[in-house]
């Protein structure tokens, strides 16, 4: 422990001298949920116009912040390797590097209260040009305690940023009214279900993705989600065309910037599986709204034939946790999936409280036992089934995925890990 906070004292130090020297402008992205998306949209399409560099993978904490600054991988246990890292570190604090990003785009993420605050530090003063909140959802409660230290811990990146600077908030999924009198520099709103600056409407899910019409305050023009199922799926695209107009581009251009965006792994995916069956692979992780939110696609999703639930356990919601299963599992009832099947000691309160709820018995399966899981879900599938996959990250729901992949040979290619 003594040597990793050494490790992030250090890098922390040489970040915020390499900033300094580099001068490029920041952006932050920080939520509960979607920020990796919402990160890899914002990216698509300013690439357009300017030299950026985004968080590499999942670099969001107090060493993967520091390395994406350096743009160096994580050398894990390479004594070799971080020799490799703090020499770059040193050369980039003395000289100006000519193919510098211009914007750095980085995810910052919470486990704990302070988190925000501590990596919000490296950034110079006059750097910061952008926070994008996300969400502000029930995530990581066993640390947080409530949802209202969560709200605390997001909020705290706008109060870095200076009048001259843009913050983008999601409407629907933020208390934006307790946020708005905390921010001094411009506002760009985004939304599907409430009035925002930027909306979407007309949407229309085809068999290749989803059509919609992209708005912002009065103007309109039409966009396509490639692969998309699901509107959720569109708070990223929303989120960038906030970012594309505060960095001059229109509509059109935006609509256009955005074509290069594409999901990622775990997020939402068709994959075709065995028997002519649709895979919803959304294994990356788990939490209530993103589990709230992906039953929703599952249930209205207009083409297959029989809904079927595989839900893992959502980890880190401490004392809440049980409460947050149980909601889950009155949302399967509501939503008149077809079957559900649970694995994991907590995933057993969706289970109960779906069959609470009059979920038929001969429809519904939990297990703690991975291989049997996997076995039931495997035999039941027939031609034309649904089937959403998506658990909390330690519980390796995409393992699942592969076995009823129709082609398990391309898992590397479209599975997470």
């Amino acid at each position: 422990m003594l040597l990793k906070n050494i490790l992030e004292k250090k890098l922390k130090n040489f970040a915020k001298k390499i900033l300094k020297k580099q001068r490029p402008q920041i952006l932050v992205i920080t939520g509960s949920i979607g920020k990796t998306s919402t990160r890899e949209a914002i990216y698509q399409l300013l690439t357009e116009k300017f030299k950026v560099r985004e968080s590499i993978k999942n670099y969001n904490n107090e060493i993967g912040v520091p390395l994406t600054i350096l743009g160096s991988r994580n050398p894990e246990k390479s004594l070799f390797g971080w020799l490799k890292v703090f020499l770059k570190a040193f050369f980039l604090t003395l000289f100006r590097k000519r193919n510098y990003p211009q914007i750095l785009i980085l995810e910052m993420a919470a486990d704990k209260p302070g988190d925000l605050r501590y990596l919000m530090e490296i950034i110079p003063r006059g750097l910061l040009k952008v926070v994008v909140l996300t969400a502000v959802a029930p995530t990581h409660l066993e640390f947080f305690g409530s949802i209202e230290n969560i709200f605390k811990e997001k909020i705290i990146p706008f109060s870095y940023l200076s009048k001259t600077g843009l913050a983008v908030v999601n409407k629907d999924n933020c208390d934006f009214e307790k946020i708005k009198p905390l921010i001094a520099s411009k506002i760009i709103t985004y939304g599907i279900e409430k009035p925002a600056d930027i909306k979407v409407s007309d949407i229309s899910l085809k068999e290749n993705g989803l059509e919609f019409k992209l708005n912002f305050r009065g103007k309109t023009t039409s966009s396509f989600l490639k692969d998309g199922i699901s509107k959720y799926q569109l708070y990223p695209v929303l989120a960038a065309a906030g970012l594309g107009i505060f960095y001059g581009m229109d509509l059109e251009q935006i609509s256009e910037g955005l074509k290069k965006y594409r999901l990622l792994r775990g997020r939402m995916r068709k994959i075709e599986g065995k028997r002519d069956s649709i895979i919803i692979d959304d294994t990356y992780n788990s939490s209530p709204e993103a589990a709230r939110r992906a039953l929703e696609a599952l249930a209205h999703f207009p083409f297959g034939k029989r809904k079927i639930a595989v839900l893992g356990d959502m980890l880190e919601l401490g004392q809440a946790s049980e409460k947050l299963h149980r909601q889950i599992g009155r949302v399967v009832a509501e939503l008149r999936i077809d079957y559900l099947i649970t694995f994991g000691k907590k995933a057993k309160y969706i289970f109960d409280e779906a069959r609470k709820a009059g979920f038929p018995p001969d429809q519904s399966f939990q297990f703690e036992d991975f291989d049997k899981v996997s076995d039931l879900v495997e035999n039941l599938i027939k031609p034309g089934d649904v089937l959403l996959i998506k658990g909390s990250r330690a519980m390796k729901m995409e393992k699942i995925v592969k076995k009823i992949m129709a082609r398990p040979e391309m898992a590397k290619d479209l599975l997470v890990n």
